[in-house]
């Protein structure tokens, strides 16, 4: 019998995925989460992963204040194979330096790229170049 009365155990097992939403099972987490797309695709309630689930899941993961990476792997038009075992990482769209990173390396156009990522390095040795910078954004994302 699977007792669950140790809250380590419960968020351990929230963050495998054993309860609650992708979004709550996120939050359990600290806020950064992988998933796979047949994870996102069974709570949205469908059997089968295509175009139309790739459209929707956006939508949901917005709606509960997630945001995710790599984009590409939700967009029908940028994934035309999408597979149940691929992984996409959720993160709370908090405002946070997590998700002003992630923003200003998905979107730079729209973000304020040195300042990111002089906050993200503070304290670290000031003599690194802006495309090494970046290059420890990517590493960090998996990217």
């Amino acid at each position: 019998m699977n007792d669950l009365t140790n809250p380590l155990e419960e968020a351990l097992t929230a963050a495998t995925g054993d309860v609650g939403t992708v979004a709550e099972r996120c939050r359990a987490a600290g806020g950064l989460l992988r998933v796979t797309l047949g994870e996102l695709r069974a709570e949205v309630g469908y059997r089968r992963l295509g175009k139309y689930v790739l459209e929707e899941l956006p939508e949901r993961l917005t709606e509960e204040g997630l945001g995710w990476f790599p984009t590409w792997r939700l967009s029908p038009r940028d994934n035309g194979e999408p597979r149940k075992d691929h992984d996409v990482w959720v993160f709370i769209r908090d405002g946070g330096l997590r998700c002003q990173i992630i923003d200003a390396i998905q979107a730079p156009d729209g973000s304020d790229v040195p300042a990111v990522l002089n906050g993200l390095l503070k304290g670290r040795p000031q003599d690194l170049s802006p495309e090494r910078k970046l290059g420890l954004i990517r590493e960090i994302l998996g990217l």
